[in-house]
């Protein structure tokens, strides 16, 4: 019976809501899915990112799954300055795989380098190209009259909405600042869904995909000689009648400075606004990341703050994130990588 229930309301939903996007607390473990700009900004010259997230594990609701390769090129060639490109998928499951979204887009960006006597300034602009479907499966829902479109007509068969095919559009900019290798600041702007397509599986009813607005900073501030770091985050998505905000801080220790390896905790608070409502608390998150050299593996917890705590008891959603970057041979040899730059990690 809560089978049929969830399948019931599950057909009802996607049926009549516009979409809004899956997001990740560890946003910036996955770059190109944030901003197509800041594919390929990285003091290596290759790099792959993996995500997973489950919005509630202890229920049966929503698991992501998320992937990227991105790289810069022509480094040499263009004097410190370089193109970036990224190819990303994804892939949405909610419930028990009754509905699903799968993306697969592809960026490319342009980084400048700006002049600086004390510090090293960037400036980069970043396209994307998206394609991805929706697919619902109510093959189990037993239903009676009260959802039979004409007599005895099958509304799988009436209303064909077993699989939906669209192309997407997105672009943004990033500023991003270096001053002695030791004091970072990162910003980004970015327009996903610039052509707001159709998401309906109906041909009769337009559903536009509200376009998303995201603006993230970041920042490093060392000190007690860049043994310890502070490294605040912020993060503001608003698509349609959702809005959501993020700001916390880490706190970076230097374990072992030759060999690169690093530890990172500390926490994010979440607010959210949907249709008129203003800003209301929804989650506090608690990560924690280890580097060592190449590999960059982080976890985090977010720990329900809203009103939906009283239906999973204050859990909330387990998130495992993955990146490892790496030079070719001929990255390895450029003379712009022999003195790697400190680049932004959030």
């Amino acid at each position: 019976m809560r089978r049929l229930i969830f399948l019931t309301c599950l057909l009802g939903l996607v049926l009549t809501i516009q979409a809004q996007d899956f997001h990740f607390s560890q946003y910036w473990s996955n770059p190109t899915q944030l901003n197509p700009a800041l594919s390929g900004l990285m003091e290596k010259n290759v790099r792959v990112c993996t995500n997973y997230r489950n919005q509630w594990f202890q229920e049966v609701s929503y698991s992501t799954y998320a992937g990227a390769m991105d790289a810069n090129l022509f480094r040499d060639r263009l004097n410190g300055n370089f193109i970036g490109v990224g190819l990303g998928f994804y892939q949405d499951v909610e419930g028990r795989g009754e509905f699903k979204n799968n993306g697969l887009n592809l960026s490319l960006a342009y980084n400048q380098k700006l002049k600086g006597r004390k510090a090293s300034h960037y400036l980069g602009f970043g396209l994307q190209a998206a394609y991805f479907s929706k697919q619902v499966n109510i093959q189990n829902v037993i239903y009676g009259t009260l959802f039979e479109i004409n007599s005895n007509t099958d509304p799988i068969d009436f209303l064909n909405y077993n699989r939906k095919t669209i192309m997407d559009f997105g672009s943004g900019l990033t500023y991003f600042l270096n001053v002695r290798d030791k004091h970072l600041f990162s910003g980004g702007f970015a327009v996903m869904h610039i052509a707001r397509p159709n998401t309906s599986f109906r041909t009769d009813i337009s559903d536009l995909l509200y376009r998303r607005y995201v603006l993230n900073m970041s920042a490093r501030v060392a000190f007690n000689n860049q043994k310890l770091a502070l490294m605040p985050v912020f993060l503001f998505q608003h698509q349609g009648p959702h809005k959501e905000l993020n700001f916390g801080t880490f706190l970076q220790l230097t374990l072992e400075s030759k060999e690169r390896a690093y530890l990172y905790f500390g926490a994010q608070y979440r607010l959210a606004s949907f249709e008129q409502q203003i800003f209301g608390s929804d989650a506090l998150v608690l990560a924690v990341r280890g580097e060592v050299k190449a590999l960059d593996i982080g976890f985090s917890y977010d720990i329900t703050t809203s009103k939906l705590r009283t239906a999973n008891s204050f859990f909330g959603g387990p998130e495992l994130s993955l990146q490892y970057a790496f030079s070719t041979a001929n990255g390895s040899l450029s003379k712009y990588r022999k003195k790697a730059m400190r680049m932004p990690k959030f």
